[in-house]
Order: C-alpha cells, then sequence, then structure tokens
C-alpha cells in the first residue's frame, strides 16, 4: 500500500462525500427539522443536473451560471410542492399516517420526475464536457479536481448561510420554533404551513447544488436520482437528526467509506459495506452518531 494513493483516496472520498452532504444537508433541513419526510430530493438534484446538461449542449451556457436561474425555480417548484401536495398531510398526527402518506407522495412525484427525464433524455448516460471537468491542483504527488475543491467550499458557505438564517434571523426564529413545538408556535401567531414550504423551498434549491456537483463528476442517468435520495438519507441518520454540523460530517464519512472500500477492497461492494455499516449503527446507535440536544 502506498501512503500517496492512500491520501489521494481520502482526498477523492472528501470530495465526494461533500456532495452527499449536501443532499443530506436539504435533507436534515426539512425532516431532521420539521418532520416533513421527503423521498423526492435525489430526483431534483438529477433534475437539476439534467437541466444544467440542457442549458449547456444548446445555450452553452456554464453549469455554475445556470445556477443563477435554476435556484429560484426549484426554490418555488419545492414551495409549491409543499403547498399544495403535502400541506394536507402536515396537520396528520403520526398514528394517522403522517410519514407514510408523505413517503408515499413524495416518491410518486420522484417517479414523475424519473420518467419526465426518461421521456426527454432517455437512459443514456450524460456527461457535461466543461473544459474545467477534469482540471486538477497539484501537491507534491497529490492531485484534488478542481469540481471537488469548489463543492467543499460551497458545502462550508451553504452550512454558514444556514446557521446565520436559523439563529440570527425572524424567519430562522419561527422555523426553530416550529421545528420544537408546532402547535405553540402556531398559538404565538407563526404560519405554520408556510415556514415549512419556506424550508422545502430551500432544501430543494440546495438539491440542486448537490446535482450539480453531481453532474460535474459522474455521468447523468435518471435512475441515478433514487441512489442519491438513499445517500442523503444514510448522511442523515448517521449524523443525527436535527445536527446541520453531523450531517456534514456523516456525508464526509459515508464519501470516505466508499473510497476506501474501492482502495482496499472491491468497489462494487462499496455500497454494501456503507449499508451494512449503517445497520451495526442503527442497532447501537439509533439517535446517530452526531445527535444534536
Amino acid at each position: 500500500m502506498e501512503l500517496t494513493g492512500l491520501i489521494q483516496t481520502i482526498f477523492g472520498g472528501i470530495g465526494v462525500g461533500s456532495i452527499y452532504a449536501l443532499l443530506g444537508l436539504a435533507f436534515a433541513l426539512v425532516f431532521g427539522r420539521l418532520k416533513i419526510c421527503s423521498y423526492m430530493h435525489g430526483d431534483l438534484a438529477i433534475l437539476a443536473a439534467y437541466m444544467g446538461f440542457f442549458l449547456f449542449n444548446t445555450l452553452g451556457v456554464d453549469p455554475f451560471l445556470s445556477l443563477i436561474v435554476l435556484l429560484p425555480i426549484f426554490f418555488f417548484l419545492g414551495y409549491y410542492i409543499q403547498t399544495i401536495f403535502m400541506k394536507p398531510f402536515m396537520s396528520m398526527e403520526v398514528w394517522q399516517g403522517r410519514y407514510q402518506a408523505q413517503i408515499m407522495v413524495t416518491w410518486g412525484i420522484g417517479m414523475c420526475i424519473m420518467a419526465a427525464e426518461f421521456m426527454i433524455w432517455s437512459g443514456t448516460y450524460r456527461i457535461i464536457s466543461v473544459p474545467y471537468r477534469n482540471t486538477t491542483l497539484a501537491f507534491a504527488n497529490i492531485t484534488i479536481p478542481i469540481v471537488h475543491i469548489l463543492s467543499v467550499a460551497s458545502l462550508v458557505v451553504i452550512y454558514t448561510v444556514l446557521n446565520y438564517v436559523l439563529k440570527k434571523t425572524d424567519l430562522g426564529i419561527s422555523f426553530r420554533a416550529c421545528s420544537v413545538d408546532r402547535v405553540t408556535a402556531m398559538l404565538t401567531g407563526i404560519n405554520y404551513q408556510r415556514i415549512c414550504a419556506i424550508a422545502f423551498g430551500i432544501s430543494s434549491s440546495i438539491a440542486v447544488v448537490a446535482g450539480t456537483f453531481y453532474a460535474l463528476t459522474n455521468q447523468i442517468t435518471p435512475a441515478i436520482g433514487l441512489e442519491l435520495t438513499f445517500k442523503g438519507w444514510v448522511a442523515v441518520i448517521i449524523g443525527g437528526m436535527g445536527s446541520l454540523g453531523g450531517v456534514i460530517l456523516a456525508g464526509l464519512l459515508v464519501g470516505l467509506v466508499e473510497s476506501l472500500t474501492s482502495y482496499f477492497w472491491i468497489p462494487a461492494l462499496k455500497e454494501a459495506v456503507l449499508f451494512v455499516g449503517l445497520l451495526i449503527l442503527l442497532i447501537t446507535r439509533p439517535g446517530g452518531l452526531f445527535k444534536s440536544r
């Protein structure tokens, strides 16, 4: 085993994990905080990737510039998905099937998104061939893709902004109040449904960023959306419900586990190792590694 190869693998795992951490943040914002159970954010990420692919191939718009258009579009898309499709289930109690209904609705929307992608772009793997896709920065004998560096930087920026919004703004205070006790929050005059819709819109926008970076480092196909949904959920479960910092660390850990499994063992078994580890964690520490107080 070469030390250089191991270090290279670790850096690669952190880069991949930053994408999972972004998806984890999207899930943690709506489920970890507001108990809105979504199973469609991976499909939203791939839809954003396809739209970036379309804009680049037809109009020559750089994927990062396309975010200027895609972020508000997906914010309002998430806002109205929550308002139209999820709102009827928000007042239900757990014993009435609140989470089951949310899962089925978002699963159905995700399947519709996947079907539309198959009809428009087929199942052929697509690549966004930007000039900097394979550009790397070299440190000694270690090379780091520039896209991974940008992905980690974006993760830090989004986490910092979210923390500021949640702790320092009126919207964040209302958001935290709804996450602690929605009944008391509504009695104080907070519009609970509007807060949930805004949160869903923000989480959908974060999924756009994750999807863009995924498309710049991988081939995309409609079926990948379901896989990304699972990876985002794994990050939330490992990180602990409601702990945004824990979700980020868990997402990076997921990327490291996949990379190190590929390096030391068999690449095809990286997901099996990940889910076996998740099963052990659920048995020994069901609250996650970084459960918030």
